[in-house]
């Protein structure tokens, strides 16, 4: 059996109605609290009223200027506030990009909001400021991951980071929050939750107890996000629990593939992140069934989709288009998307030799 090493440090406290335990379980040493939030959260939803209720006795002060896609300047700008306000620990409210921007804020702060310093290499010299986080969307995983994306809109990029010090250290997974999305959200975070447990049973770094997380991930969302987007109240609460098992497979092995080469279908066209990798899903397997190195795991794979049609069905049935064409993407940009996608670290993991040409193939596949 292969040697592996698993860790994660966070917290988890699942259920309804927790969020209003947060008080509890931030230090009392912690007097000053930021809460990094966007404000859809902000002004339409109860959530940061509940999370202020939860502080009293403690300092608050919200940042809610956190846009779908954190861009980096949207996050330097978090961590003068944070700076300004003297904060000890930050609070991440919201879907991916306020936990994402939350742990960019609390590492930003403590090194003079030189975040893209860190963003080129440079190791970080102090810890980042601990991070609670608490989605209100069933999606991203980023409650339990050591990484965080942020967009840079100038240079046309959107990057990954990842680092132990961005752990959050604890996670409140509240499905009471994940209940209000709208089906549309509901439709695209749960493709992302599908799309973290694919990837990750894929990647050449995943371990038998990844594997486990990430395959009863994508049982779940098979079984449980069509009741889910419908607001039957068990498969809420299975869609916020699968999206925090897979944010823990991702964490130990990874994405690939589809995640990254999603990246320029959401900066360029703005297709929602979670719906980019789901749809590039497709095309990659077939890829991997010619060129791939572990058969085996994408005959599981096939398996799991095999009772649903198949996985274009499957999203078929969620009335999401499966043709990158129904979302603008021309054949003239794919050549410029391989070349941005062949650069970014989850090609290594992928389990298949991979050049541009490669890229270009699979995305003209799916045009």
């Amino acid at each position: 059996m292969t040697n592996f090493d698993f860790h994660v440090p966070t917290k988890i406290l699942f259920g309804r109605g927790r969020i209003r335990e947060i008080g509890l379980h931030i230090p009392a040493e912690a007097r000053r609290v930021l809460v990094v939030t966007d404000r859809t959260v902000a002004s339409r939803t109860p959530a940061l009223d509940v999370v202020r209720r939860g502080l009293e006795g403690r300092e608050v002060r919200t940042f809610d200027q956190v846009e779908e896609n954190p861009s980096l300047a949207t996050v330097e700008a978090g961590a003068k506030v944070a700076r300004d306000f003297g904060a000890q620990f930050v609070v991440g409210l919201g879907g991916g990009s306020p936990m994402d921007a939350a742990k960019g804020i609390a590492l930003a702060a403590t090194h003079h909001g030189d975040l893209r310093g860190l963003l080129a290499g440079e190791p970080p010299s102090r810890p980042a400021l601990p991070v609670a986080a608490i989605p209100t969307t069933s999606g991203t995983g980023s409650e339990v991951t050591p990484y965080a994306v942020f967009t840079d809109p100038q240079a046309g990029n959107k990057m990954g980071y990842g680092h132990p010090s961005i752990f959050p250290v604890i996670a409140i997974v509240d499905p009471d929050l994940a209940a209000g999305m709208p089906e549309t959200v509901a439709v695209n975070t749960g493709l992302d939750v599908l799309a973290h447990a694919v990837e990750a049973y894929l990647s050449t770094i995943a371990s038998p107890l990844s594997d486990a997380f990430a395959l009863q991930a994508a049982e779940t969302v098979l079984a449980h996000l069509v009741p889910a987007v419908r607001k039957v109240p068990e498969s809420v609460d299975r869609m916020s629990y699968a999206a925090t098992l897979a944010g823990v497979a991702i964490t130990h092995g990874s994405t690939i593939l589809p995640h990254i080469m999603g990246y320029p279908l959401t900066m360029f066209h703005g297709v929602p992140h979670g719906r980019a990798s789901a749809v590039l899903l497709a095309p990659v397997l077939d890829f991997l069934r010619r060129a791939g190195r572990v058969p085996g795991r994408i005959r599981t794979i096939d398996e799991l989709f095999a009772p649903h049609g198949g996985l274009p069905a499957f999203l078929d049935g969620l009335g999401v288009p499966s043709r990158l064409s129904e979302y603008g993407i021309r054949a003239d940009e794919i050549l410029a998307f391989a070349q941005k996608t062949i650069i970014k670290g989850d090609v290594r993991v992928t389990p298949a030799n991979v050049s541009v040409e490669d890229l270009a193939g699979i995305y003209r596949s799916a045009l």
